[in-house]
C-alpha cells in the first residue's frame, strides 16, 4: 500500500532535502529518512540502501532485487534522468520510496517525483 502516490517536490537548495517518509521538503537535518544533495548527487540518510535502474518503470519487488544484488554506491545526478528512477529503502528496511529526478536547475533547485510505498 502506497504511503503517496507521485509527489512532486523541489528543493530550493541544498539546505533542504526530501523528508521520504512523508512526502514533503524540509530543511536540512530534520528528517530520520531523507535524500539530501552533496553537489550534483543525491545522498541518502545513513543506513539507506538504494539501486538504480537501467530505465523503464521500477516496482517495489525490482527495487528489493536490485539493492540485494546490485546496491547504488552513488546517485550522481548526471546519471539520473527521467528515464533512469531508482529507489531508497529506509533504514528499518519496512519502506521504500522510487524517485526520478526531475531536474536540476543551474540556480540549485531540484525536482523530483517519488512514491512511496510501506511493505508488510
Amino acid at each position: 500500500m502506497p504511503g503517496y502516490v507521485r509527489a512532486r517536490l523541489t528543493a530550493p537548495d541544498s539546505g533542504y532535502e526530501f523528508d521520504l517518509k512523508a512526502g514533503k521538503v524540509v530543511a536540512a537535518e530534520t528528517a530520520a529518512w531523507y535524500l539530501a544533495r552533496d553537489g550534483r548527487a543525491f545522498l541518502p540518510s545513513e543506513d539507506s540502501d538504494a539501486f538504480v535502474t537501467e530505465a523503464g518503470d521500477l516496482t517495489v519487488a525490482a527495487c528489493v532485487r536490485g539493492i540485494e544484488t546490485r546496491p547504488a554506491a552513488a546517485l550522481p545526478f548526471d546519471a539520473l534522468g527521467k528515464e533512469r528512477p531508482f529507489c531508497v529503502r529506509s533504514p528499518d528496511r519496512g519502506e521504500i520510496a522510487i524517485v526520478r529526478l526531475v531536474e536540476a536547475a543551474a540556480d540549485g533547485s531540484v525536482t523530483i517525483v517519488a512514491d512511496q510505498y510501506r511493505r508488510s
